[in-house]
């Protein structure tokens, strides 16, 4: 397992911005390291975006950094807390675009094994962010 090119959540929220600014987004606000918030807020043609991004493994700075990735429960743990977080962000913004953010990574991916579509039901806009400085989009 290449551990050096699995981002932390720093590192995806930094693609992501870079992303969204080349599809026209003006980024508003946003969360790195501990600080506590909507880790993304964008503004397009009058509609917002409120992201919520995880990592695949926590930064080198992080208090609680204990293993070199994180493991299976550790993702299936955070990507639950983000759909938790990203329906009560609908509830607040009914009328504003969510998504949840994560590493384009083939262990996490396998650990989620096809739950990340079920998000369009949600109405949740999925972010698959490389190392490569690409990102996918899925809804």
């Amino acid at each position: 397992m290449n551990y050096i090119s699995k981002l932390t959540e720093d590192q995806t929220i930094e693609i992501l911005i870079e992303h969204l600014k080349k599809e026209g987004w003006l980024i508003e606000g946003f969360c790195l390291g501990q600080k506590r918030g909507i880790d993304v807020v964008a503004v397009k043609d009058e509609r917002r975006l409120y992201v919520e991004a995880k990592g695949a493994k926590a930064s080198d700075n992080s208090p609680t950094k204990k293993n070199e990735y994180f493991n299976s429960t550790q993702i299936k743990t955070h990507f639950g807390v983000a759909i938790i977080k990203s329906i009560k962000t609908q509830n607040q913004f009914p009328n504003d675009l969510i998504a949840i953010a994560q590493p384009d990574d083939l262990y996490l991916k396998k650990v989620l094994d096809g739950v990340v579509p079920s998000l369009k039901k949600l109405n949740i806009i999925h972010y698959w962010v490389n190392p490569d400085r690409t990102v996918l989009e899925s809804y």
